[in-house]
């Protein structure tokens, strides 16, 4: 999203500014720098539809910059000066749209975890998944899952087990790559014989199927799998371990970049 919003901005401005070189009128700039980026966009949603809103704000985006140059390269050739008031609604979409695009990134992505930790109670302690996740229920059984986890996390505590996990740091959109869990008991002991899979989610994107890898045992408490995301952004991943009636369950965002 940021490339495109903010890439589009910066090709209008640079179509503009050639189209004023080689002499074409202030109007014709305008349509022109405004349409190219926008007829793109639109070419590009085709196969890789962005979502309604995304592309709302995109086009919203492209005619406010097409309309904020022609206003002030009409100016600028006429030798006047824009009034303030004009300027003052200029400068209100612009801040609109920024502040749209942000709303927009953090619900898709969440916000990062140093602003996190900033704003977000508790969330030096422990993850805290700031991006949307959905519609949420807020009924009797919602009720039981927020105690079932209550006991759930007072559970794996006195299980005490370690986990280490290898492999999922910078990860890329469609490669493959080795992921390595490592699992000690209580008493810091290799733990073999368990069962562990990963479980990857999008947290913006409840209508996407669910990735689940299950990791092979290399005994001495090591398994071993291979990951391989083919959308970038936000994932959320979730680490299970069972052997015999003892479960335990841990979660890791990753963010997958963009070849």
């Amino acid at each position: 999203m940021t490339q495109t919003l903010f890439g589009g901005v910066i090709l209008i401005a640079l179509i503009y500014f050639a189209l004023r070189l080689v002499g074409v009128s202030n109007y014709w700039r305008g349509i022109i720098s405004g349409l190219i980026p926008m007829v793109g966009m639109i070419a590009y949603s085709m196969n890789h539809w962005p979502g309604g809103d995304m592309m709302t704000l995109h086009i919203a985006v492209y005619v406010a910059t097409a309309t904020v140059l022609t206003l002030g390269g009409g100016k600028a050739v006429a030798g006047q000066r824009i009034h303030w008031i004009p300027m003052l609604f200029i400068g209100f979409f612009i801040s609109l749209a920024v502040l749209m695009a942000t709303f927009l990134s953090i619900s898709m992505r969440g916000l990062p975890p140093s602003v996190a930790q900033w704003v977000m109670p508790n969330a030096k302690d422990k993850n805290v998944y700031t991006a949307f996740s959905g519609e949420v229920p807020h009924d009797q059984e919602a009720a039981k899952s927020i105690s079932q986890y209550v006991k759930k996390n007072d559970i794996q505590r006195q299980l005490g087990w370690q986990i280490q996990v290898a492999g999922l740091d910078g990860l890329f959109q469609s490669q493959s790559r080795d992921v390595s869990v490592t699992v000690r008991d209580k008493g810091e002991q290799l733990l073999d014989g368990a069962s562990v899979s990963l479980a990857l989610t999008r947290p913006a994107n409840t209508q996407q199927k669910e990735t689940t890898i299950d990791l092979h045992s290399l005994d001495n408490g090591k398994y071993h799998g291979q990951v391989r995301l083919d959308q970038p952004g936000q994932w959320i991943v979730v680490l299970k371990v069972e052997r015999g009636r003892d479960k335990y369950e841990t979660a890791k965002e990753i963010i997958v970049q963009a070849l």
